[in-house]
């Protein structure tokens, strides 16, 4: 059984990002992977099945998939998570390029059995006038009004998060799960990832179930992965706020409506007890300003709200599903609520 497989799954990204991705990829100065390209776009809109054969049709490491139409990344991921039997399955977006390291540096978190998924040092391309790497991400955080955000997004690159290894969970760029953990959490119809949410918040949401597991998910600075980020955080936040509102409007309508509906979903899914309770203010007042903010500077936003009452009463389902197996407290949880 092979070690560690990687699932590259493309819908719209050009061919020379993803011949640099799969460059990457494929010269890991690991043994044990394999690397499956997946396809999304249908054939003649950024279907690259056929460059890819070409190019590196001849490295027995890699295998390609045409799925003929567009299972979103959730979908894409799933397939790829129910069909392979590595010990390890790792997902990669294909703007993303590892360090020749990356596999070797990340497979040693799992020398620990209770580990259940892993993400690396995620750095923007290219360096600052002063030469400083900036982070594009250390793993995902989330505060008490569940706000969920990569942790020091933007921030020069200082080793600041290198001795903190405990995170709350992985993004879907560059992240590593143990097969075990992932089948542990599942449910339904081998839904590992939450096909509904379709694209954004699957992440987190699929790391909060395996966080009610009981598994440890953590952080590996030594495993660096280079990736440009389309849709990250706004440079300097509200503070800017012009830019703030420049920035959530450069989304397309799709991105903004999945963005508000699966971040909603995923607290309903999995959020519980008392410590949801106590930060119950803080959520409405969040929401609330999230509301007002789409209402005046995003009103079609709003076109998602049919979609998501009528995906309502299927997330309580899978509520019920999370919490009758989930295996740890309240109180337990809180400390990731920060």
């Amino acid at each position: 059984m092979t070690k560690i497989s990687i699932n590259l799954l493309n819908y719209s990204t050009p061919w020379e990002e993803i011949k640099n991705c799969l460059e990457h990829v494929l010269s890991q100065d690991f043994d044990d992977f394999e690397v499956y390209y997946m396809e999304n776009a249908l054939p003649g809109k950024n279907n690259h099945v056929n460059e890819v054969k070409a190019e590196f049709g001849n490295n027995e490491r890699l295998k390609v998939f045409d799925n003929r139409g567009n299972l979103g990344y959730a979908g894409g991921h799933n397939k790829f998570f129910k069909n392979t039997n590595s010990e390890l399955l790792m997902v990669l977006n294909p703007d993303a390029l590892l360090e020749p390291t990356f596999v070797s540096e990340i497979v040693k978190v799992f020398e620990n059995p209770l580990v259940g998924a892993t993400t690396g040092k995620m750095l923007k391309p290219g360096k600052t006038e002063q030469r400083k790497e900036i982070l594009d991400g250390t793993g995902i955080i989330i505060s008490k009004s569940r706000r969920g955000r990569e942790r020091g997004q933007l921030e020069i690159d200082e080793w600041q998060y290198d001795s903190f290894r405990d995170i709350f969970g992985v993004s879907g760029t560059a992240a590593v799960f143990r097969k075990t953990a992932l089948e542990s959490v599942k449910i339904l119809n081998d839904e590992y990832y939450d096909s509904d949410f379709f694209a954004y918040w699957e992440d987190l949401d699929l790391s909060w179930r395996m966080r009610l597991q009981g598994w440890q998910i953590q952080y590996m600075p030594s495993a660096r992965v280079y990736h440009p980020r389309a849709v990250g955080a706004s440079p300097g936040g509200l503070r800017r706020f012009a830019t703030f509102v420049k920035h959530h409007r450069s989304f397309s309508l799709n991105i903004r409506r999945w963005n508000w509906r699966n971040h909603l979903f995923a607290i309903i899914k999995n959020d519980f007890g008392w410590n949801f309770w106590k930060a119950a203010p803080l959520i409405f007042i969040r929401e609330l300003s999230m509301a007002m903010f789409i209402t005046i500077f995003s009103f079609s936003t709003w076109s998602v709200l049919p979609e998501f009452f009528k995906l309502l009463p299927k997330m309580f389902i899978k509520r019920r599903i999370i919490q009758s197996r989930r295996k740890v407290s309240s109180k337990e949880m809180e400390k990731w609520f920060v």
